[in-house]
């Protein structure tokens, strides 16, 4: 767009003039067309449809369900959202339901990128080996497991971005080797951080000056719990809050050499309305078993918790282990790659424990409820992988999501998290410090609050 939209006096209505010359490029690097307001309207309702394959998008029904006509394309009653109009080539005009703050963060997330229907169709997988887009770089190859070059767009609408020619991704190396590849110089940038067995070796080293970078990250990491299936001790409230009180998270910081705080409750520091005040579960197995000893586990029960093979989280879920067993729940803990841990924990009945995590999208409270928390998000493929589901708490949010005075929103919010923490849906464990190393020879380098690296900023010294 040109500028940011008018929006109508009840809130609702958004119009936006898009920029000329925006073009859709080939992995070849020529020109396919340019964008118009048909290809927005296209997009949109592209990320609404339940035919996408080979999954719909995990995001839609928690991100653009507030679009006028959405559900209606969510459940396959219609093709298209009646809220998202092309009024001309240069014009759309969008209608969420009611008002909702959140709504143009939600429209700069990557989820909402523009694609041409030429081209994309409902295959997702064909088209992501293929994309034809806007970006600043384009797809010159592509392996699957094994990584990606990229290209810079020769008419990408921004001048002087990005600022290399060419950049290729590599896929499937664990940390300890992207590591050793940047010391050796054979690769230039992590795209993990520094293992926890290097850490403090390498961030101490006066070789690698200038070339550590680290940030707080506005992300919260937790063990949620599935409540899918009322037969499961996990359906008993009070075996999630001694689950809470249960876990030493002290502990976890120390295996990951200190990296991060103790996250206490839902929102992490740096949020808008993070309350540092918010602790309902402090570390008490004193406290954990006595209210197993209320329910119809007092001697425990086992259970089985999922992670990633990433570190460190084998060494996250195995304090957790510990914790857990000395209260007299026995958790077996099985590590899975990542994109197979996704499946896993977003089926309902499949994974009891899941120590996942959530960065933030954009800088809104809702961000760490709409997509995670909410009723909507509980379906199989979504992203909420204790399957959470109040719609008391969905009716709060909505009012928070609407309200146009800052200070009471986020007031409002903060209350919205002591109603989930109440449900005890999740065990929160920490937020995190990004800690990551780039090669001598990168210049301009910064981490990006929320996608960590910005290819377009940073370049290379000869």
């Amino acid at each position: 767009a040109t500028e940011m939209p008018t929006i109508s006096e009840d809130g609702t209505t958004f119009t936006f003039t898009l920029r000329e010359g925006v073009n859709f490029v080939d992995g070849s690097g020529a020109i396919v067309r340019e964008m118009t307001a048909d290809d927005v309207v296209y997009s949109l309702n592209r990320v609404l449809d339940p035919d996408l394959t080979p999954t719909p998008s995990p995001v839609a029904s928690a991100f653009f369900a507030a679009i006028v006509g959405a559900p209606d394309v969510l459940d396959g009653t219609a093709t298209e959202a009646t809220g998202l109009r092309a009024i001309d080539d240069q014009t759309v005009e969008i209608e969420i339901a009611a008002p909702d703050q959140s709504f143009l963060n939600v429209l700069a997330m990557p989820f909402a990128s523009i694609v041409p229907s030429e081209f994309a169709g409902e295959d997702t997988t064909a088209f992501s080996s293929e994309p034809v887009g806007t970006g600043p770089f384009t797809l010159e190859s592509y392996t699957a497991g094994q990584g990606a070059v990229f290209v810079r767009n020769p008419h990408y609408w921004q001048e002087d971005v990005p600022l290399v020619e060419r950049i290729e991704y590599r896929l499937g190396i664990d940390p300890t080797s992207q590591l050793q590849q940047v010391q050796a110089g054979d690769l230039d940038i992590m795209g993990d951080a520094i293992p926890p067995g290097s850490f403090t070796a390498t961030v101490n080293d006066p070789r690698y000056e200038g070339q550590i970078h680290s940030q707080v990250e506005v992300a919260t990491f937790f063990m949620s719990m599935d409540l899918s299936d009322p037969d499961s001790p996990l359906a008993d409230v009070r075996v999630r809050q001694a689950l809470n009180h249960a876990v030493d998270k002290e502990n976890l910081l120390r295996v990951q050499n200190g990296r991060g705080q103790i996250a206490a409750c839902i929102f992490p520091p740096d949020l808008p309305g993070y309350d540092p005040d918010c602790n309902p579960y402090p570390y008490d197995p004193e406290r954990a078993r006595e209210l197993l000893a209320e329910t119809d586990y007092p001697d425990g029960f086992e259970t089985t918790l999922y992670t990633s093979t990433t570190d460190p989280d084998p060494l996250i879920a195995q304090s957790i282990q510990q914790d857990l067993a000395a209260i007299g729940v026995e958790a077996e803990v099985i590590t899975q790659d990542f994109d197979t841990l996704l499946e896993t924990i977003f089926t309902p009945g499949a994974a009891p424990l899941a120590s996942t995590g959530w960065f933030q999208d954009f800088p809104d409270p809702s961000d760490f409820i709409d997509p995670i928390l909410s009723c909507a998000s509980a379906v199989e493929n979504g992203s909420n992988s204790a399957f959470y589901c109040n719609e008391e708490v969905d009716a709060l949010a909505a009012e928070a999501k609407g309200e146009p005075d800052q200070a009471t929103r986020l007031e409002l919010y903060r209350g919205l998290q002591e109603r989930i923490m109440a449900d005890a849906p999740w065990v929160p464990l920490y937020h995190s410090t990004f800690y990551t190393m780039v090669s001598p020879r990168v210049t301009n380098f910064a981490l990006h609050p929320v996608w960590r690296t910005d290819l377009r900023k940073f370049g290379l010294s000869e």
